[in-house]
């Protein structure tokens, strides 16, 4: 199960006396259409799902990133609620679906739980983001693009490059972002190049770095020169406007941050505190926590203990410091997201439960009951 913080924003309005009386206002020309693409920002998401039926002019507009990204600032500019938004694979359906999951339960903007089909699932779709709204969603082999709040999904085509004769790639690790300087979406694409061998049954190669634009819906190759990056639930993080891999360190041994900054395409390694330095056998979980990015060391087990390490100034290898240790806790399995004073794990069973900071307890969240879900 992947977890996200979102803000779609629920406020109840009158959504379809509005949206007949701006198409009745439309089509006798009496409405610029600037004015309605402004009134349209003021409406919650519940509403433009409503207006997307409209017509087909409301449909392209809507569905527009850019459209997506106004409206999430609107939506901040009026303080909105956030949501979380919840992915999981039900077994006994083989399908992977999301759902809303609102940070209040009373008042006019709280949001049942809704549940969203996701196309091509299955139990190894990993959810990336949120970013302006969107979010990406992958299993390493197909690779999709999703606004969860208006339920419109593109999955993108395949990278076609022609490698040098005998070799093929594999996907390693994939990150997502926007670039507000050329106001474009990108999806970045680490994959391993390796050749067939009859006795080893494949021979690595080389790591190469693709690149995805939105408005272009093409792949583009680079030259970067990129270490191995391991592709694990919570390891990949988008922040301050850079995507951040689980990696090795290609200079000094062990492990580090690759970190990728969206606007400049310029990759960067940052060292992991030294006690990372040799394999431990735990694994590595990357969060947000205090405006900063958050190292948690663990090793999933019937009893597991999360060890919590902040690096206070970005970038800066000697600014990591260890904040506490949590648990030993029962049947956690992994780390999924920081909200407020919590600490927000998934169980063994694939159960939700939120750890107090302050308090130290655990409470297991009714997200849903139903056996074989993740």
């Amino acid at each position: 199960m992947d977890i996200c913080l979102c803000n779609p924003s629920t406020r109840v309005f009158k959504a379809l006396l509005v949206a007949s009386f701006l198409r009745y206002q439309m089509a006798s020309g009496s409405l610029p259409e600037d004015l309605v693409t402004e009134i349209l920002l003021m409406l919650p998401v519940k509403s433009l799902l409503r207006c997307k039926s409209v017509c087909k002019s409301w449909y392209t507009l809507i569905t527009k990133p850019s459209f997506t990204t106004t409206h999430l600032n609107c939506n901040a500019a009026l303080k909105r609620n956030h949501c979380i938004l919840i992915k999981r694979f039900l077994q006994e359906r083989n399908k992977s679906v999301m759902s809303f999951l609102s940070d209040e339960i009373s008042g006019d903007d709280y949001v049942p739980p809704t549940e969203i089909t996701i196309p091509h699932s299955n139990e190894f779709l990993q959810m990336l983001g949120p970013c302006n709204g969107l979010v990406c969603l992958t299993d390493h082999d197909d690779i999709i693009l999703c606004n969860p709040s208006i339920r419109d999904f593109k999955v993108l085509p395949t990278p076609f490059f022609n490698y040098p004769k005998g070799l093929f790639s594999s996907t390693m690790g994939v990150g997502f972002g926007f670039d507000p300087l050329s106001n474009e979406y990108k999806v970045i694409r680490i994959a391993e190049l390796h050749e067939d061998d009859e006795s080893w049954g494949y021979r690595f190669h080389s790591v190469i770095v693709e690149i995805y634009n939105l408005s272009t819906n093409s792949w583009r190759g680079t030259d970067a020169v990129v270490p191995c990056v391991w592709f694990f639930p919570c390891s990949e993080l988008l922040f301050n406007g850079h995507f951040h891999w689980w990696a090795n360190d290609k200079d000094y041994g062990g492990e580090s941050i690759l970190s990728f900054h969206i606007s400049m395409e310029v990759f960067r390694e940052i060292r992991l505190p030294d006690v990372c330095a040799f394999p431990d056998g735990n694994e590595r979980g990357f969060l947000v926590l205090n405006e900063s990015i958050a190292l948690l060391l663990f090793n999933p087990s019937e009893q597991t203990s999360f060890d919590v390490w902040l690096m206070t100034e970005y970038g800066v290898v000697d600014s990591w410091g260890k904040l506490f240790t949590i648990g030993p806790l029962v049947h956690v399995e992994r780390p999924v997201l920081f909200l407020k004073h919590e600490l927000l794990m998934e169980k063994v069973n694939g159960q939700l439960v939120s750890y107090d900071l302050k308090s130290q307890r655990l409470q297991e969240l009714e997200v849903f009951k139903a056996r074989g879900t993740r």
